[in-house]
C-alpha cells in the first residue's frame, strides 16, 4: 500500500482559499478600477463647475467696474461739479471700486474720481498707500499699448486688489485724434477670494492674459511664499478652448483641474488639486476594503478548516476500520454518523466484514472437521483434502471476480451513452468557442479608444469619434462603434442563452449516470416505478441526448411525429437508456458501413416510426441504412456479451439490458427486418395504459 503524501482536507483547504483569494483579488481590483474612474469624472466635473462658476462672477465684476469706467471717461474733461458729483456717486454706489482716477499723459495720475476710505481704514491703511504705493506700479505702457490692462495689485500688507486701466481716444468727425488718456481703477477682490477659498480643498486662482497671477486661494500664494505651476499656467494659456478641463504630469506629481477664459480672454480662472490629495479618499477606502476582505477571508478559512473536518472524519474513520480489517480483525464494525454517500460506503464494508467473517468461521468449521478426518487418513488423504481446500478459495475468489466484471461491464455500458452524449456537447461547444471572433472586435474597439484618449484626453477622443466611417458612408466612427458594440452585446446575448441550454443538458446527463450507478447496485433485479407519461417528448429528447453524436458522424435522426394524445406507461430513465442504446447501436451500424467503399452523396439516416395497434398498444421502430445483421448473428442479437464490434465499440450488453428494461414494462424489443448492406429495423412495443395511478404528463 502506497503511502498517504497529501490528505483531501489539505487539497480542500488549498482549493478554498486560492478561490477565495482569488475572488477577494478580483472584486477589489474591479472595485478600485471602478471607484477610481467615477472619481476622476467627479473631480472634472467639479473642478469645470467651480471654474464656470468663478468665470460668471469675474465677468460681473468686470463689466460693472468697465460700465463705470466708461462713465468716467464721458465726463473726463468735464469741469462741472454738478456732473463730478454724480459721477462720485455712481462710482460710490458701486461696492467693488476702491479707487478710480484717470492720467492725461499716461505717466502719472493727473485726476482723482473716487476714494473709498472706508474700505481703507478696514484694512488699517492710509490714502497714500493706494495714491502712492499702488499708483507707482500702474502699467501704463501696457494700457496705452493694448488700449486695457488687468494687473496683481495686492501687496502683501494691504488689502487683495486687481488693477484695471483703459485707454480713452476722442478724435473728431474725420477721424483726426484730439485726447488720449487712461482711466485707472482698483477693484476689490474679497468677493472673488470668498469664492474660490469657501468649501474647495482645491488651489483655485485667477491669472490675466500674461500669465500674471491676479488672485490666489492660498494665502502663501499671496504673500508670495509659493510660487504657482508654470506649467499648468502655459497650459491654460496656449489650450483653444475656452473652458476646459486639466490633466498633467508635473515635476510634484499629477494635477487635475480645469480652467475657463472670462471677459474677453483677459482674466482666467483656474482650479487645481494633485491626484494624491484628489484620490486621498479612494486609496482610505481600499485600504478599508482590503483589511475587511482579510478578515472575511479569515473567517472563510477558519469555517473551511471546520467543514474540512467534518468532510474528512468521516473518510478517516472509514480508513481506520479498513486498516483494521486488513490485519484480520473481523470484529470491527465501521460507525460513521454522516448522512450521506460515505454512511451508505460505510454500511456496505459492514455488511461484507460481516460475510467474511461468516465465511471464515465456516472456513473454521470446515478445518476443524478435517482435521478430525486427517489424523484418521493417512497423508497422502491429509495432502488432497489441503488441495481441495486451495481449489475451494480459488473457486470463491473466481466466482466473485466473475460477478464483479459482470457488474462493472453493465454499469460502464448504460454509463457510455450519457456519457457519449455530454462528450460530444462538450466538444461542440470548445468548437463554438474556438470559432468565435467577437471578442477581438471588442477589444480592437477598446484599444483603439485606449490609443485615442492616451495620446490626446477626451478632446483626442471625440475628434476622432467625428471622424467618417470607411466601411458606412454617412456614419461617423462614433456611430460605427456604437453599432458594432450593439451587434456585440445581440451576439453574446444569445451565446449566453445556448451556453446556459448546454449546461442543462450537461447536468441531466450527468444525474443519469448517477441514477445509472445507483441502480447497478442491485442490476440484477429490475425495480421500474411507472407512470403514464406521453411518448411525443420522451422522444424528442431521447434524439436530443444522441444528437451531437448523430452530428458529429453527419447522421440525420428523424422522427415521425406520432399522435400528440399517446401515451404509455414506464421509468422515464430506464426507457431513456433503452431507446438510446437502441439509437447509438444504429450509429454504430452506419459507422461501420460508411467505414467500406459506399458510393460518393451516401448519408446516415435513422428514422423513428411510432404507431398505435388495435389492442392499444404502441409500437416503435427504429430504421437504419447501416450495414445491417448477418443471418447466422440474428438468434444472438439479445444473448449478453454478445457482439460484433470492437471492443472500445461495445460489450454486447446493450440490448441485452435494453429488453430485460423493456420486459419489466409488459413489453418487448424484436428485431423486425434486417437487410446485410441495406440495414435493420428494431420494433419497441410497450403494453397498453392500464392500472397505473401515477402520472407525469409532460
Amino acid at each position: 500500500m502506497k503511502k498517504q503524501r497529501f490528505s483531501i482536507r489539505y487539497k480542500f483547504l488549498m482549493v478554498t482559499t486560492a478561490l477565495l483569494v482569488f475572488c477577494v483579488t478580483a472584486y477589489l481590483l474591479m472595485a478600485t478600477t471602478v471607484i477610481r474612474t467615477d472619481k476622476l469624472n467627479l473631480v472634472f466635473d467639479y473642478n469645470r463647475s467651480l471654474v464656470t462658476n468663478i468665470s460668471s462672477d469675474v465677468q460681473s465684476l468686470f463689466q460693472n467696474s468697465s460700465d463705470k469706467m466708461e462713465l468716467v471717461a464721458y465726463f473726463f474733461r468735464s469741469k462741472s461739479k454738478k456732473s463730478l458729483g454724480v459721477i462720485q456717486k455712481l462710482i460710490h454706489d458701486n461696492s467693488d471700486l476702491v479707487y478710480v482716477s484717470g492720467s492725461e499723459d499716461f505717466k502719472g495720475l493727473t485726476r482723482q474720481f473716487h476714494l473709498d476710505k472706508t474700505y481703507l481704514e478696514t484694512y488699517g491703511v492710509s490714502d497714500s498707500y493706494i495714491t502712492v504705493d499702488l499708483s507707482s506700479q500702474i502699467p501704463f505702457a501696457r494700457i496705452k499699448r493694448d488700449g486695457e490692462a488687468i494687473w496683481n495689485a495686492t501687496k502683501k500688507a494691504g488689502p487683495p486688489l486687481i488693477g484695471y486701466g483703459k485707454s480713452v481716444v476722442e478724435e473728431t468727425e474725420s477721424g483726426q485724434v484730439v485726447n488720449h488718456y487712461a482711466v485707472v481703477a482698483f477693484i476689490k477682490a474679497d468677493k472673488i477670494l470668498k469664492s474660490i477659498t469657501s468649501g474647495t480643498y482645491n488651489d483655485v486662482f485667477l491669472i490675466n492674459k500674461d500669465g500674471e497671477v491676479l488672485i490666489h486661494s492660498n494665502a502663501e500664494v499671496m504673500r508670495g511664499k509659493q510660487v504657482v505651476e508654470s506649467g499648468v499656467i502655459e497650459k491654460a494659456l496656449n489650450t483653444p478652448a475656452r473652458t476646459s478641463v486639466l490633466e498633467m504630469q508635473t515635476n510634484h506629481g499629477r494635477i487635475l483641474g480645469g480652467f475657463s477664459r472670462t471677459y474677453g480672454d483677459q482674466v482666467n480662472v483656474i482650479s487645481m488639486v494633485s491626484e494624491a490629495k484628489a484620490f486621498s479618499v479612494v486609496n482610505r477606502l481600499v485600504m478599508r476594503s482590503l483589511l475587511f476582505a482579510m478578515m472575511v477571508g479569515t473567517l472563510a478559512f477558519i469555517a473551511a478548516i471546520l467543514f474540512s473536518q467534518s468532510l474528512t472524519r468521516p473518510l478517516e474513520v472509514l480508513v481506520g476500520g479498513m486498516k483494521e480489517v486488513s490485519t484480520g480483525n473481523l470484529e470491527t464494525q465501521i460507525e460513521v454518523q454522516s448522512r450521506d454517500e460515505i454512511r451508505v460506503l460505510a454500511d456496505q464494508f459492514n455488511a461484507m466484514i460481516i460475510d467474511l467473517k461468516q465465511s471464515r468461521e465456516q472456513l473454521e468449521e470446515a478445518n476443524r472437521n478435517l482435521e478430525a478426518k486427517v489424523k484418521e487418513r493417512t497423508q497422502q488423504l491429509e495432502k488432497q483434502n489441503q488441495a481441495v481446500k486451495d481449489a475451494q478459495e480459488a473457486l470463491l475468489r473466481t466466482t466473485r471476480l466473475a460477478s464483479v466484471g459482470e457488474i462493472a461491464g453493465r454499469a460502464a455500458h448504460e454509463v457510455l451513452n450519457p456519457l457519449t452524449s455530454i462528450l460530444s456537447r462538450i466538444q461542440k461547444i470548445k468548437s463554438r468557442l474556438e470559432k468565435n471572433q467577437k471578442s477581438q472586435l471588442f477589444r480592437e474597439i477598446t484599444e483603439s479608444w485606449r490609443r485615442d484618449y492616451s495620446q490626446g484626453g477626451f478632446n483626442e477622443l471625440i475628434k476622432n469619434w467625428k471622424q467618417p466611417s470607411l466601411l458606412k458612408p454617412g456614419e461617423s466612427l462614433w456611430d460605427e462603434d456604437l453599432d458594432n458594440l450593439q451587434k456585440l452585446d445581440a451576439h453574446f446575448h444569445l451565446e449566453w442563452k445556448s451556453l446556459i441550454s448546454d449546461t442543462e443538458f450537461l447536468i441531466r446527463e450527468s444525474e443519469r449516470i448517477n441514477r445509472i450507478v445507483q441502480s447497478m447496485r442491485n442490476l440484477s433485479i429490475v425495480k421500474s416505478e411507472k407512470r403514464v407519461h406521453e411518448l411525443a417528448p420522451i422522444l424528442d429528447e431521447t434524439v436530443n441526448i444522441m444528437a451531437d453524436f448523430a452530428s458529429k458522424e453527419d447522421i440525420t435522426v428523424v422522427i415521425s411525429q406520432p399522435d400528440p394524445t399517446i401515451q404509455v406507461a414506464l421509468d422515464r430513465d430506464e426507457f431513456l437508456q433503452s431507446m438510446t442504446n437502441m439509437i447509438r447501436n444504429s450509429i454504430q451500424a452506419i459507422m461501420e458501413y460508411k467505414a467500406k467503399d459506399v458510393e460518393a452523396g451516401f448519408r446516415g439516416l435513422i428514422q423513428i416510426h411510432v404507431r398505435r395497434k388495435q389492442d392499444q398498444s404502441t409500437e416503435i421502430l427504429i430504421e437504419d441504412n447501416g450495414v445491417g445483421i448477418e443471418e447466422n448473428h440474428i438468434k444472438k442479437l439479445f444473448q449478453s456479451q454478445f457482439t460484433t464490434k470492437k471492443r472500445e465499440q461495445g460489450t454486447g450488453l446493450g440490448l441485452n439490458i435494453s429488453r430485460r428494461f423493456i420486459r419489466a414494462h409488459g413489453g418487448d424489443i424484436t428485431l423486425e427486418k434486417s437487410v446485410p448492406g441495406e440495414g435493420a429495423i428494431f420494433c419497441v412495443t410497450l403494453p397498453p395504459v392500464q392500472g397505473v395511478e401515477e402520472r407525469d404528463v409532460a
